[in-house]
């Protein structure tokens, strides 16, 4: 980072609140940073911001390469109550990209409230709660959003550029949204598989896609984010660090005796 880069970007944001914009702070929480998050929730209600927005690590790209950052699902689950608990204490929308923040919430609070992937819905009579949130709950991918390229490619999320589905240069983008295959697998959740695909809080939650796809080429895996897929965690950690090893001995220079 260049000198001076976080005092200038504090000042946009303030800026930007002064000129009277929507203004919102986002951040990766990664193992990096994970101690900052109640400070940067502290800064931001300073700043006078709107919301702040944990983002989940993907592990798109290269991103898989560093699953040694990734917050473990314990970690995962600790962070997303602290966020329950500031969004209720620090005056400002505190949300999370990870679907498991859905599921958190309405168990803090006991089924009176929720925060679905990007919304937060509010409190309200348990019933009506919850059906709303398995309604708009989970991943959003191919349901509440998708990405378009600037060549008029379409895809699921910014996540996972690779499953294009269509082009708004060749189809008109509702046929395209309702008429896709993979699309439609994204929204039916009875596609899940291992404990994501057991658990009855996979229409509020479902775990993350594009998580699934990154680590286990298979956006219907189990999202190894949920403390409920601990097991899964520690086996694709396992699975990783032999996979490093095996990359190292290939490297190894082969020692001859003469």
């Amino acid at each position: 980072m260049s000198a001076g880069a976080w005092q200038r970007a504090v000042e946009g944001i303030r800026n930007s609140v002064q000129e009277g914009l929507y203004t919102a702070m986002a951040t990766t929480v990664t193992k990096l940073n994970l101690s900052d998050v109640a400070d940067l929730i502290d800064l931001a209600k300073d700043a006078g911001v709107s919301r702040f927005i944990h983002f989940n690590f993907i592990p798109v790209g290269r991103g898989k390469e560093r699953a040694d950052i990734d917050l473990s699902p314990s970690e995962r689950e600790g962070l997303l109550k602290l966020l329950y608990e500031k969004s209720k204490t620090s005056g400002i929308e505190v949300l999370s990209t990870a679907p498991q923040y859905a599921r958190v919430v309405l168990q803090e609070s006991e089924g009176y409230s929720v925060a679905p992937t990007h919304f937060y819905v509010g409190s309200g009579h348990k019933w009506g709660i919850q059906t709303l949130a398995e309604f708009i709950g989970g991943c959003g991918s191919g349901r509440l959003y998708c990405a378009i390229e600037p060549n008029g490619d379409v895809t699921p999320c910014v996540f996972i550029p690779r499953f294009v589905v269509g082009n708004l240069r060749e189809q008109r983008f509702l046929e395209i949204w309702n008429q896709n295959r993979i699309f439609n697998a994204f929204r039916n959740r009875e596609e899940l598989k291992g404990t994501c695909g057991d658990c009855k809080y996979k229409c509020v939650c479902g775990g993350c896609r594009a998580r699934s796809l990154g680590y286990f080429e298979d956006f219907n895996a189990p999202d190894v984010g949920c403390i409920y897929n601990q097991s899964s965690w520690n086996q694709l950690l396992a699975d990783l660090t032999r996979a490093d090893r095996v990359r190292e001995l290939a490297f190894e220079p082969t020692i001859r005796s003469r």
